[in-house]
């Protein structure tokens, strides 16, 4: 009896953890920058709460952090430092994450109220950070600090050092960092910033300017095209949604992910359109009422198409399959990003999601999807697989079953976070 009364008090405290997470009638914050959003929802959501933003920015500690950096940022302006070795590393946080966290936690502790107030009524139900929704709300909060931490200095690593990232060959540097020119910008970057930096008011400011001033060099606004695609690209598609008889179909969706051409005259590759034949197949087969083609700009490297535009294109033009079939997810870089995107769409769309869906794509990239290597290689990349329950049903079909955690938000990967 002991037994079973200790199971019951496990599922309701799991239960209450899961009840603490994403809440579909949420309604995210703007910064008025949807990158600095998307990469860092914390930041966005304490500029929103002033109580919050108040005890930050008048912390001693904390306040030492802002003045040093915004002194470096000011030295920078006259200083003979040219090179990004040497202009870059001040703007790291990876050498003060320490110290921090221990300033950090000792003002959450102080100021228990306000901040649990800004994680239940922001974080938590925002979805960003989904796969802490069963921690406590001091441990959430550490985690997404250290989020932040970690993606601005993978930023400023790529895009200011020119290192070699996670995805080089797509998301890497547009320039030699050592150039004349780049250098150039980089010196010039700081006197911009310089020139604002009263108004950095709290500790990151610096840093995260910094980092969205090299994003903005490299024409790295991936994250906010096309939005909000609701109201544009998948307007017709989102109002159907609404009327759909969920209970006419076995699937909710099919994922179609893209394969970038190589060449800029090709608006979509052999294989791209051999993924569009096979998930047309299944939707005028009625497998599904919705396809979701999923592929951002890729390739070729800063190249002009996105890929689920163009391959939603083919469906209209090929196979007369309507807009409002179409949900466009045009941000995924990459296989494990098609399907966690994808999911991030179905569940923020109201979609059923306890249901299986397709995925559904060529011989080749649907023997590499079915693969345990691509479960370890989600692991490794996300964290989680973005989905559960995976069959692979035929040479171009894998069932598989959503899960919440497509929903928080990835620092290693600031074009598609």
């Amino acid at each position: 009896m002991k037994r079973v009364h200790a199971i019951i008090v496990l599922m309701l405290i799991a239960g209450c953890a899961a009840a603490q997470g994403y809440d579909k009638n949420y309604r995210r914050l703007s910064s008025g920058d949807l990158t600095v959003d998307k990469n860092f929802y914390l930041l966005t959501v304490i500029d929103k709460t002033p109580d919050v933003k108040a005890v930050l920015a008048g912390n001693v500690a904390l306040k030492s952090f802002l003045q040093a950096k915004v002194g470096i940022l000011k030295a920078h302006v006259t200083d003979t430092c040219s090179y990004p070795a040497s202009l870059m590393p001040d703007f790291f946080w990876k050498n003060d994450t320490a110290s921090l966290a221990r300033e950090l936690n000792s003002v959450y502790a102080a100021n228990k109220r306000a901040f649990d107030k800004m994680i239940d009524a922001h974080l938590r139900p925002s979805g960003y950070y989904q796969r802490f929704a069963g921690m406590a709300n001091g441990v959430l909060l550490g985690k997404a600090w250290n989020q932040c931490f970690y993606g601005m200095d993978y930023i400023i690593n790529q895009y200011g050092l020119g290192k070699r990232m996670r995805y080089p060959h797509i998301d890497s540097v547009s320039y030699v960092v050592t150039s004349r020119m780049y250098r150039t910008t980089l010196k010039d970057m700081m006197s911009s910033l310089a020139e604002v930096s009263e108004g950095f008011d709290v500790f990151y400011k610096p840093s995260l300017a910094v980092a969205m001033q090299l994003m903005q060099a490299n024409d790295r606004d991936e994250p906010a095209r096309l939005e909000p695609l609701e109201e544009g690209i998948n307007k017709a598609a989102f109002d159907q949604i609404k009327k759909t008889d969920w209970k006419k179909y076995r699937y909710a969706a099919i994922v179609l992910p893209g394969a970038g051409p190589t060449l800029t005259t090709t608006p979509v590759s052999p294989n791209g359109k051999i993924h569009c034949d096979m998930a047309a197949r299944r939707y005028l087969a009625g497998d599904a009422p919705f396809i979701i083609p999923s592929g951002g700009y890729c390739y070729p490297f800063q190249g002009p198409y996105n890929e689920a535009v163009e391959m939603k294109k083919y469906l209209m033009e090929k196979y007369n399959i309507p807009a409002s079939a179409i949900i466009v997810e045009p941000q995924a870089r990459h296989t494990t990003t098609n399907i966690r995107n994808a999911v991030r769409l179905m569940v923020r769309y109201g979609m059923p999601v306890t249901g299986p869906s397709l995925f559904v794509t060529s011989m080749s990239q649907t023997k590499y999807s079915a693969a345990d290597s691509f479960d370890a290689r989600n692991i490794r990349e996300l964290g989680y697989t973005p989905y559960t329950r995976k069959k692979q049903l035929t040479n171009h079909v894998i069932e598989f079953y959503p899960v919440m955690e497509c929903l928080h938000m990835d620092p290693l990967d600031p074009l598609d976070p």
